[in-house]
């Protein structure tokens, strides 16, 4: 009669590959998974440089300033308006009076410094536009609503006078710094810097 040899594992062979299974649980969840969740960045870094170009082209195509010439540029704020019998200088906005101008939407901007503040496309988004006076609901141009087209972006406009310290202090007015934030949800912020000169 053959003796029966039992097949299986025994307790310390089971307990083995229970510490082995643990141990290549743990590699993955802490190296593995969160890869995972970064490869949604580079998405998310094509769709905030997309959302800040079309945002920078439509602020750069405006007017250089409120007090200017919005029809062709006949005159410009900062120099000597010769309409005038006394040619008095037309002053360009001070950067403190910098923003929208009264309750205008934003398809009625006209100049650079009118675009200053948070735009938000949803509810959530919107909680990082606290403390901003001016913003509101994400628009085209045209001032139809694309919040869809980017849900979870915030873009954040801010609007300075960027000063030439070789030009001298009475060429102080001659650019604005635009500098558009892109806020992607978890995937961090996205900045992009363009200049605007006074022409």
């Amino acid at each position: 009669m053959a003796v029966r040899k039992s097949a299986g594992f025994t307790l310390i062979e089971s307990i083995v590959a229970i510490v082995i299974l643990g141990l290549a649980l743990i590699t993955l969840t802490s190296f593995l998974f969160p890869q995972i969740a970064q490869s949604a960045k580079p998405f998310y870094e094509v769709r905030a440089s997309a959302l800040a170009n079309s945002l920078m082209t439509e602020i750069l195509a405006k007017n250089f300033d409120e007090n200017s010439d919005h029809n062709g540029g006949y005159y410009r704020c900062g120099e000597d308006d010769y309409l005038d019998a006394d040619d008095a200088k037309i002053t360009c906005t001070a950067e403190g009076s910098f923003g929208p101008d009264g309750s205008e939407p934003p398809e009625l901007f006209n100049d650079v410094d009118d675009y200053i503040g948070c735009w938000y496309t949803t509810v959530q988004s919107q909680e990082t536009c606290i403390g901003y006076s001016h913003g509101g609901s994400l628009t085209d141009i045209f001032g139809n609503d694309i919040s869809n087209d980017y849900l979870g972006f915030v873009a954040i406009v801010d609007v300075v006078y960027d000063n030439d310290s070789r030009l001298g202090a009475a060429d102080a007015d001659l650019f604005k710094k635009i500098t558009v934030t892109i806020v992607a949800s978890q995937y961090g912020d996205f900045k992009f810097v363009a200049h605007r000169g006074n022409y």
